[in-house]
């Protein structure tokens, strides 16, 4: 008889018992990996919104850049709930805040363009959507 073979079953024997134990312990990472991966993606969506605004509003399509504006909005807000837990999640919160604020601001500008066809209302509007970009990388950067 050999005394190799009852070796190899031992070695293959761990190997089937560790396997299972090694991915069980993965699993929490992967739940934590979800949701840094849910946060920056929706941080690139409201920056995504925020963009299609800024070129709608260079377009002088004001009532199109209200509705990005809304979603830019929206999408940030969502980011906010979802990045809570992030490692930055101080510096995401505050650059979310403030690219929410400028959103708001613009939507606002981009009414009253459209409403009175107000040229300098726009360009505020284009000011305010590029202040939300900027605070928007910022989120990026950290997300």
């Amino acid at each position: 008889m050999r005394k190799t073979t009852g070796l190899l079953s031992v070695l293959v024997l761990g190997a089937a018992v560790a396997g299972p134990v090694a991915s069980a312990h993965a699993a929490p990472a992967t739940a934590s990996a979800s949701a840094a991966s849910a946060c920056h993606r929706l941080v690139v969506k409201a920056n995504s919104s925020n963009n299609k605004a800024l070129s709608a509003d260079n377009r002088h399509s004001y009532k199109k850049a209200i509705g990005h504006n809304k979603a830019t909005q929206k999408y940030a807000d969502q980011a906010k709930a979802a990045c809570r837990r992030a490692r930055h999640a101080a510096e995401i919160r505050r650059s979310l805040d403030g690219a929410q604020d400028g959103a708001q601001a613009a939507e606002r500008y981009n009414k009253r363009a459209y409403v009175e066809h107000d040229s300098r209302a726009g360009r505020a509007a284009a000011d305010a959507e590029r202040n939300a970009k900027a605070r928007l990388r910022i989120a990026l950067h950290y997300s």
